[in-house]
């Protein structure tokens, strides 16, 4: 797929009605990854695609909408997309049908045979159901813009001695109008649950990094408590090295966020997000006023440019066998 295809034209060929494939590997890389930088304005017409189908609430045909989406763009990114689909049973007022999406870069097995250590880049693409016309454009289609490009850049680049997983996540919303456990990580429970019954899952899984809120056009990212300590200032360090001193806040926050269904099994976990959405504080989240003219592309590039840089140091730090 043309990443110029305009969303009007993508919808009619997913109504066709497209199918997942099983896990594989990336197509060799066609360039060097310097000539692949992230691509900002990819990124910025993935934010706009994804609002244009509207609301996308778990359970909705504009969600499976937006799952299909993210499938065909995986795939002309030369990575072949898993479809999980699960129901979420204990869903307040009754199961919905959800389903995560990822897709493997896999680098050469160990010694004897091992697979490679794993790092998973992983957001949620579902926008919470609200009674009023709620786009999520920075809740929703920014985190799923950088992650699309970060997929399609990093599989373009060279041969890595770690594996990516680029987890697009289903069901992270409460259904309930606040957060309230269990009714929230739908999707990363259950993905984390595959893990531990998929023989040596658990333990080749290195890190996780979350991207959430991600396009608000005042970015700053928290210093999440909740988040791995050594893991979060690995990307505050890199943040001052490329010349993004004030990237992140001054002062620790407690996040609750899919990274959490990661550490809960002992995986470092990291949530970059920016949970300050307003003029003010946090007044346009889980509001109408989430909406195209809150972000911008700058933001993107700069989350985007932030994991790139820091991935080496990560695969340094946790991607060992």
């Amino acid at each position: 797929m043309p990443h110029s295809t305009h969303l009007s034209q993508l919808v009619g060929t997913l109504l066709l009605g497209l199918t997942g494939c099983q896990g594989g590997t990336a197509s060799p890389p066609e360039t060097p990854a310097a000539a692949l930088p992230f691509d900002g304005d990819r990124a910025w017409k993935l934010l706009v695609e994804q609002v244009e189908l509207g609301p996308r609430p778990s359970g909705s045909q504009a969600n499976a909408l937006l799952r299909d989406w993210i499938v065909e763009d995986l795939k002309a990114s030369g990575l072949t997309p898993v479809r999980e689909p699960f129901t979420a049973e204990e869903a307040p007022g009754g199961a919905i049908a959800m389903e995560n999406i990822y897709s493997d870069l896999e680098a050469p097995a160990g010694p004897k045979g091992a697979p490679a250590p794993m790092i998973v880049l992983g957001a949620h693409f579902d926008t919470k159901k609200m009674p009023f016309r709620f786009v999520g454009a920075n809740d929703g289609a920014s985190e799923v813009a950088v992650l699309l490009e970060l997929a399609r850049t990093i599989a373009k680049g060279p041969a890595r001695d770690v594996s990516y997983r680029f987890l697009f996540l289903d069901g992270e919303e409460a259904v309930r109008e606040y957060w309230e456990d269990p009714d929230n990580r739908y999707g990363s429970r259950y993905h984390v649950r595959q893990l531990t019954r998929t023989k040596g899952a658990l333990k080749r899984t290195k890190a996780f990094i979350l991207l959430d809120l991600v396009g608000d056009a005042d970015l700053q990212l928290e210093r999440d408590s909740n988040s791995n300590r050594e893991l979060l200032q690995i990307f505050v360090d890199t943040s001052k090295d490329i010349g993004m001193p004030n990237l992140f806040a001054r002062f620790p926050m407690p996040i609750k966020d899919d990274h959490q269904s990661f550490a809960e099994f002992g995986i470092p976990s990291v949530d970059l997000i920016d949970l300050r959405y307003g003029k003010i504080a946090n007044e346009y989240w889980h509001t109408e006023e989430d909406t195209v003219d809150k972000c911008s592309q700058a933001s993107l590039e700069k989350v985007g440019n932030l994991i790139l840089a820091a991935l080496p140091r990560v695969e340094s730090r946790y991607g060992k066998h």
